[in-house]
């Protein structure tokens, strides 16, 4: 007898209800928690064609295919797995639902032949299954193989200065067909050895190339140093090259340097430096003559300076400082060892230092310098009332110490004191120096800078710059950029204070135009 339809689906909503909320059932826990599965794939990794002495990476899927977050997964090898097996990434945090991770390990054989090992992966709890382990076998074949050389394995540094620093070059070569990875470099042990450059195994060395490894040594005693540094690669015929290290330091020579001229120094002077006075260092060593047994350098210079050493090895030396500013000289010595055969020079530890603060005598100087190589700017220095280009009240390279008379106001407190320009520099960089010793209270002037010429028919567009310097210190700096010669650049008003320890007021104009060359 077939019911009807309506009471079919009312009978078994009635069986479900009754089977659902049966009195005793408590398997809403099973219908109702979802596990996560860890799943590996392969399952079982079997590949041939492996090259010997190569890393070969291996990567193993993870997905997860349920509902849930698959947490906590880590990979290890069991005890029996070859060594040529290594895990590069063997833990994953999270798998998102429907999302996938891996895992990667490398293998790198040194024989022909086949290896095994075995991947054992768990994941956290409530995973089920949370615990997989992959079987895999790999087959390797000999394609070519890396061959290492290292040049020089017996390392004997220079003999050098205490405290000063050896530096010895280790070239690693590879003879062979393959690439060659460097996966270790073993520090010395004594701690004045330093590696400075290695190798990393992320860069190999290819067929028939080589790298340098640099290893330095800083004494800080005078006795013999012995130690050792272990290169680990893949090369299977000689997977560890034992590099010996041996340095020994002496007493360092002593550069001391000075000026020979005592008093101020100002712009355009002179100065002359005197190194003779040096020391060798332990017994049995000296400074030969020049040129090899000095070495200056002039290392600061204020910005726009162009002066130069008239010397780089001499036991003396002279240096024209054309700018207001500071400088530093430095000096040193090398000492001959008598006791080596090849006559190697040895550094002093440290340098002789000589500072020379150039100050400008007068009360007011303005320094013009610039930055074209060929370029010829002016400097103009303008009274009050005073005409560009002109013998009244302009000191510039037509007039440069303008004479005072009574019909014009007076330049200076001392009658006998004029304006002056020091130089007139008409070929590329400067400086132009204006200089008044004592101006007169309450006097007034322009400091005005032209392009008189660029003098070449490449770019014509330069930058000039101007400082002022009040009572030996400089008071402010100016820039203009020009675009082409025959421009005129009103660059700061200067008025003298009336009070001798009050500083000028300066006030920057900031205006540039047409200005034609007047002759």
């Amino acid at each position: 007898m077939r019911l009807p339809r309506e009471l079919t689906g009312a009978l078994c909503a009635t069986w479900l209800s009754a089977i659902v909320f049966a009195p005793g059932c408590n398997c809403d826990d099973e219908l109702e928690f979802i596990r996560p599965t860890l799943i590996v794939e392969p399952g079982e990794a079997i590949i041939s064609g492996i090259p010997v002495a190569q890393d070969t990476p291996i990567s193993f899927r993870v997905p997860n295919r349920r509902s849930v977050n698959l947490d906590g997964i880590v990979a290890v090898f069991d005890d029996d797995t070859d060594p040529a097996f290594k895990l590069v990434k063997n833990t994953i945090d999270r798998v998102e639902p429907t999302e996938s991770d891996e895992l990667i390990i490398t293998v790198r054989p040194l024989t022909e032949g086949t290896i095994r090992g075995r991947l054992i992966v768990d994941a956290a709890d409530p995973a089920v299954p949370n615990h997989v382990e992959v079987p895999i076998t790999i087959t390797a074949v000999d394609v070519g193989l890396p061959d290492i050389e290292v040049e020089p394995t017996d390392v004997i540094f220079d003999v050098i200065g205490r405290a000063d620093v050896g530096r010895e070059s280790i070239r690693v070569s590879n003879v062979g067909i393959r690439d060659l990875i460097i996966d270790e470099i073993t520090p010395p042990e004594d701690p004045a050895f330093r590696i400075v450059t290695g190798i990393p195994s992320s860069s190999p060395v290819s067929a028939n190339a080589a790298a340098d490894i640099i290893v330095t040594f800083r004494p800080g005693d005078t006795e013999p140093h012995t130690s050792t540094m272990t290169i680990r690669s893949n090369d299977p015929d000689e997977p560890e090259v034992v590099v010996t290290l041996s340095a020994q330091a002496v007493e360092c020579p002593t550069a001391v340097a000075y000026l020979v001229d005592e008093g101020a120094i100002e712009p355009f002077d002179t100065i002359r430096l005197d190194g003779r006075d040096s020391v060798a260092g332990a017994p049995g060593t000296f400074i030969p003559p020049p040129p090899d047994g000095y070495e200056w350098q002039l290392v600061q210079r204020p910005v726009g300076s162009t002066a130069v050493l008239a010397s780089t090895n001499n036991n003396t030396n002279e240096l024209l400082v054309d700018l207001a500013g500071f400088y530093q000289i430095q000096l040193t010595v090398f000492a001959v060892d008598a006791d080596r055969p090849d006559g190697g020079l040895i550094r002093s530890c440290a340098p002789a230092v000589v500072d020379v603060d150039v100050v400008p005598e007068d009360d007011l100087h303005i320094q013009l310098v610039w930055d074209h190589p060929d370029a010829d700017f002016d400097l103009h220095l303008l009274r009050d009332g005073g005409r560009e280009f002109t013998h009244d009240g302009d000191c510039y390279f037509s007039n440069r110490n303008p004479e005072q008379s009574t019909e014009t106001p007076s330049w200076s407190v001392n009658p006998d004191e004029v304006p002056r320009l020091d130089v007139d520099d008409n070929r590329g960089y400067g400086p132009e120096n204006g200089n008044i010793k004592h101006p007169a209270p309450g006097s007034r002037w322009v400091a005005l800078v032209h392009y008189w010429n660029k003098q070449t028919d490449g770019a014509a567009q330069a930058t000039a710059t101007v400082r002022i310097f009040a009572y030996g210190r400089q008071t402010i700096e100016l820039t203009q950029v020009f675009d082409d010669d025959e421009q005129m650049w009103q660059a700061v008003e200067i008025v003298w204070a009336a009070d001798p320890l009050a500083p000028p007021t300066l006030t920057q104009l900031g205006q540039i135009d047409r200005f034609v060359r007047p002759f």
